[in-house]
């Protein structure tokens, strides 16, 4: 990722009330020593949203590829303690529609017993941060598929940060 990237990524955050060694975390961009752990995560991501993962090595070469391109997107990850608690990557998207550029959400996982502390929300804040430094106006994402137990309240958590319904996405895979 460039260093345009990193910037502003960083934030740390403690949980009132909460003991400071357990409740610490910092917001920052992803670099390849965390490959492994990210496409881990989004494989687990997958796994909750009721799908199959692609296989470990495809995976860490979609996150390799994304890393290595700093035009292509971005992956930020949440860290407490020396270990990955939350992950996010978006694409930089274009299209005739949208005036410019805008950010595509394809992942934001959070580790289930660091669920419901402010990470997912710190993690779209710095994707906010990070896509104004490029002139990127717009963020999107796409919402689960309806047989998902929890699609409500992820629609509540993305409303919650500021985001209105935009409609429904379907998907053609090309083989």
């Amino acid at each position: 990722m460039s260093q345009d990237g990193r910037a502003g990524a960083r934030a740390a955050q403690t949980l009132a009330g909460a003991d400071a060694s357990d409740a610490c975390w910092y917001v920052r961009a992803a670099g390849e020593e965390d490959v492994v752990e990210v496409a881990s995560a989004v494989a687990e991501l997958l796994r909750e949203l009721g799908g199959m993962p692609p296989a470990p090595d495809a995976m860490r070469a979609a996150a390799h590829a994304l890393l290595s391109d700093g035009d292509t997107g971005a992956i930020l990850v949440a860290e407490a303690q020396g270990a990955l608690i939350g992950v996010l990557a978006a694409s930089w998207q274009t299209a005739i529609h949208v005036p410019g550029r805008y950010a595509l959400i394809q992942d934001l996982w959070v580790h289930r017993s660091w669920r419901s502390r402010a990470i997912g929300a710190d993690l779209l804040a710095a994707l906010c941060e990070l896509a104004r430094t490029r002139q990127i106006g717009r963020v999107e994402v796409g919402l689960p598929q309806e047989h998902f137990a929890r699609v409500r309240d992820t629609e509540s958590f993305y409303r919650g940060n500021g985001f209105v319904a935009l409609g429904p996405r379907m998907r053609l895979v090309l083989e």
